[in-house]
């Protein structure tokens, strides 16, 4: 198996940012769960890793700050992942719904 550059690791890694935060409460129910419950999930899995985000880190492609925000939005997704409020009826009305978007959000916006 071939090893992803960290280029396209970037790539993944902003692309599953991109499919989480607040814009989504005004998205329609079939976005929503396209978005969250594939994109995203997959992602947060995969390029969210703790090995994948110390790749970044070491390349410099992100900042020791985002690392550690990344670590605790995956980290809270896979809590949620555990308890009855991942299904998609809790997600508009969810606190810690909310908090993972917000947290989405404030690492898109970290230079």
């Amino acid at each position: 198996m071939e090893k992803i550059t960290e280029q396209t690791l970037l790539n993944f890694y902003n692309d599953t940012l991109n499919k989480c935060g607040i814009f989504l409460l005004k998205e329609d129910d079939e976005t929503i769960e396209y978005c969250i419950y594939e994109d995203f999930d997959i992602g947060i899995h995969s390029f969210f890793h703790i090995n994948n985000l110390q790749r970044l880190y070491n390349s410099n492609l992100i900042s020791l700050e985002k690392l550690n925000e990344s670590v605790l939005l995956r980290s809270k997704v896979i809590n949620l992942q555990n308890n009855d409020e991942w299904g998609f009826e809790h997600f508009k009305t969810s606190k810690r719904w909310k908090e993972i978007m917000i947290l989405s959000d404030k690492i898109k916006s970290i230079v």
